[in-house]
């Protein structure tokens, strides 16, 4: 009797414990859910589930590691008992998705809802952006992965080396920590990289960066590999920079020909220039035609000689700050930069200059003519904002001895644990292409229809 009085209590007590959970169990089952790659096309995601009523509600969220928001898309459907329903995100338009490049990688969640009120959210799901019209050649370690369809095992390595001196480069000597991992696609044809870019781009470009998802694309084939070696470390420090020095809504706040002469800086491992950029840059030295440094801050001039000469300008007052006032007081710059320092502020802090001054210093150590630079007072500048989505330059006091250990994957967005009302609107769309354009590798429309053909191998692709 004692026995059963035992075993009655237990088998009560068990009751309690899974009563609750049976209840608060959703009658919503999902039978499937799938995605279907078409790159360049569209990625289409795909969901099949029933309910005991009918489902009113269906809801897709999507993010990509790197953006700081996702995007919800209500596809249509007829409320039922049993729905097979889609959602079709276009690579080709904005308002239905926008453009991802290859190697974007993220997740996606379905929320459901039927007529009796219970809700059903999937967990999360990875996927990856993948250019299936080729077959991809790869090579990899934690930090870079490059991928290739022509050329052999030794092109991709020399690419592979190269794009490592890039960022050991940033890492040891600026002290850029935490660098996220980079995937970089070499495409062999100017009809294939074009097929995968994005829509309208400019038909000259011959390289993108998007540093939101860490991915580099660029255009040469294996016979114009002494090309395609500098435009890949010219994009690489792109990518690494930008991601640093500009958030997801800030602006990058370092002036242009920084930026720009510290990727031609980069673009080898001994720094040396490149050659058509030297010409231009020596010729204006003997002419006295050096273009101010001010009105290199915001952008480089359209006419191609004129592009070419602000390149070379560009790496010669980069080079003059590292080699001259050593590389910790440059990555001091890019650390004041970081936190959205104003051009001339940025430079005073650390050079104890403004950016005429600097360029004075300069021309004094080229032999160049000094120029004269006017008493009237500057507006200043109030800092730019940078919304920094990852961890501050480290202190460029110490320098690593070793290339700092990446994350195994760019960091994951939190996001709230429910989706929002059903009347959300899709939210901002993926980062528009034109924030990948490089000044480098996609650079000057028109540049080089000459002079750059001896580089290029006849090519029309652009650094």
């Amino acid at each position: 009797m004692r026995l059963r009085i035992v075993v009655l209590f237990f088998v009560l007590a068990v009751g309690f414990v899974l009563a609750p959970r049976a209840a608060a169990q959703s009658p919503i089952v999902v039978v499937s859910q799938s995605l279907d790659m078409r790159f360049p096309r569209s990625m289409r995601f795909n969901i099949e589930t029933k309910s005991n009523t009918r489902i009113t509600v269906l809801r897709l969220t999507v993010w990509q590691n790197g953006v700081a928001v996702g995007a919800r898309y209500s596809p249509a459907f007829a409320p039922s008992q049993h729905v097979r329903a889609g959602y079709n995100w276009s690579f080709q338009s904005l308002s239905e998705g926008g453009y991802l490049p290859p190697g974007t990688r993220g997740e996606y969640t379905w929320h459901i809802e039927d007529d009796a009120g219970n809700v059903h959210d999937t967990p999360r799901a990875a996927y990856a952006v993948e250019d299936r019209l080729h077959t991809w050649q790869t090579l990899s370690n934690d930090v870079v992965r490059v991928s290739w369809y022509e050329g052999d095992a030794a092109f991709g390595a020399a690419i592979f080396a190269r794009a490592l001196s890039a960022r050991e480069f940033l890492a040891k000597q600026l002290n850029i920590q935490d660098i996220r991992p980079l995937q970089i696609f070499v495409y062999a044809s100017k009809q294939d990289f074009f097929t995968a870019l994005p829509p309208f781009s400019a038909e000259w470009t011959g390289g993108r960066m998007f540093p939101e998802y860490g991915v580099i694309m660029i255009n040469f084939a294996p016979e114009n590999s002494d090309w395609g070696m500098r435009a890949t470390s010219h994009e690489l420090s792109h990518a690494i920079l930008h991601s640093k020095i500009r958030g997801t809504l800030g602006d990058l706040s370092v002036p242009h020909w920084l930026d720009e002469g510290l990727a031609v800086y980069n673009e080898t491992s001994d720094h040396a220039p490149d050659d058509q950029f030297e010409r231009m840059f020596q010729l204006a030295v003997l002419r006295n035609t050096l273009i101010p440094l001010r009105k290199l801050e915001q952008r480089f001039p359209a006419d191609s000689e004129q592009a070419q000469l602000s390149y070379g300008e560009s790496y010669s007052v980069v080079k003059f700050m590292i080699e001259k006032y050593g590389a910790e007081k440059f990555a001091a710059l890019l650390n004041i930069y970081e936190k959205g320092a104003a051009p001339d502020d940025g430079l005073r802090q650390v050079y104890g200059m403004n950016q005429d001054e600097l360029e004075n210093a300069w021309r004094d150590e080229i032999g160049a003519r000094s120029r004269e630079i006017s008493t009237a007072r500057l507006p200043t500048l109030a800092p730019r904002p940078t919304f920094e989505v990852s961890s501050p330059l480290a202190s460029p006091t110490v320098l690593p001895t070793a290339s700092p250990a990446p994350t195994a994957e760019p960091t994951r967005i939190a996001q709230a644990a429910n989706p929002a009302p059903d009347t959300a609107v899709p939210a901002p769309a993926p980062a528009l292409p034109a924030s990948g354009l490089c000044g480098g590798v996609v650079m000057l429309s028109g540049l080089v229809a000459l002079s750059a053909l001896k580089r290029r191998g006849g090519r029309d692709s652009e650094r």
